[in-house]
């Protein structure tokens, strides 16, 4: 599970070493290398994360998981121990679309962080979960900002083809046979817009799969993400939201794997082999929509398919133990 540009001046180093060393200084170099594999697991990043649809107002970012949409600060900072700083974003993600160029342009200050005077995005892990992932994708296409080698974007429950969600909310705008716990969940989303009876928020309707702004921007986003998972189970991990997501799965009527709000193939980035395993870089995971903001923990019994928490935790870790075998 080696990460090319986690580890790619190491394998230099270690070639070089073979190259020039004689055999009875092989085991000392070899110990020098797994230092500095070790120093490449521990690098500290600035950490960014970027929450999904529904926000309803914007304000400055922040140092701490404010409103725990990432499962609050004991959470996140126990899975995210390469982070030497995180940085929280709080954007209106409800009233403007993701190819909103204004949520474009504070998503990507907010990436660059304070004092940057330039436009590329250094020594930073970019988390990002469900529209959040269009939002920066898209300012990448528009080279808003960009990413550079030291930085790595984690999508997280990306819809890159749309969801048909955004439809059958819509339809529950103006009809209310649904079922009570669709409604409770689609109250929870905030998709009505009481300035459009019978319409959905913006942000929703940017999700039509018909959206034109879709065309081409997965295969853009298989080029700049580092790590991705997406959840295959609309129950996902036992919660309060889970009869909620197996209901309005059922309403949309997907006709394959999703998490409950985006299908599995919208998810899935193409040219990507995707493993139910934890420790694979591109992950299919038995979790739902909300799972994948890591407030619900793991799984029981410790299935692999079922750790969406210690896929994130162990994103870097893993990757560098792999170099020396």
């Amino acid at each position: 599970y080696v990460h090319e540009r986690a580890t790619r001046f190491v394998i230099a180093g270690v070639l070089h070493v073979f190259l020039i060393v004689p055999v009875d200084s092989m085991k000392s170099c070899l110990m020098a290398a797994q230092l500095l594999v070790s120093a490449t697991a521990a690098a500290s990043y600035r950490c960014v994360f970027m929450p999904g649809l529904g926000w309803p107002n914007s304000s400055a970012p922040t140092a701490n998981d404010t409103d725990s949409y990432w499962g609050g600060d004991s959470n996140i900072n126990k899975l995210t121990p390469y982070c030497s700083s995180r940085t929280y974003i709080h954007q209106d993600t409800l009233t403007r679309g993701w190819d909103n160029a204004e949520l474009q342009q504070a998503v990507c200050e907010a990436g660059l962080g304070e004092g940057s005077n330039d436009t590329v995005i250094r020594n930073t892990v970019f988390f990002a979960h469900s529209m959040g992932n269009l939002i920066f994708a898209d300012a990448l296409r528009q080279k808003a900002c960009s990413l550079d080698a030291s930085s790595y974007f984690v999508a997280i429950s990306a819809p890159w083809y749309g969801s048909k969600a955004s439809q059958v909310l819509e339809e529950s705008c103006s009809n209310s046979s649904l079922g009570e716990a669709f409604h409770w969940l689609a109250n929870k989303l905030h998709r009505c817009d009481p300035d459009r009876p019978g319409k959905v928020f913006h942000a929703y309707e940017s999700l039509h799969p018909a959206y034109p702004p879709f065309e081409g921007l997965a295969e853009f986003a298989a080029e700049q993400v580092s790590f991705a998972m997406c959840g295959h189970s609309p129950y996902g991990l036992t919660s309060v939201y889970s009869a909620a997501m197996e209901g309005l799965a059922r309403a949309i009527g997907f006709g394959e794997k999703s998490d409950g709000m985006v299908a599995l193939s919208s998810c899935l980035l193409p040219g990507k082999a995707y493993d139910t395993h934890w420790q694979s870089e591109f992950y299919s995971a038995g979790i739902n929509h909300v799972d994948g903001t890591l407030r619900s923990g793991d799984g029981s019994l410790g299935l692999p398919s079922r750790q969406p928490s210690k896929w994130v935790s162990s994103l870097f870790t893993r990757h560098s133990e792999t170099v020396l075998v």
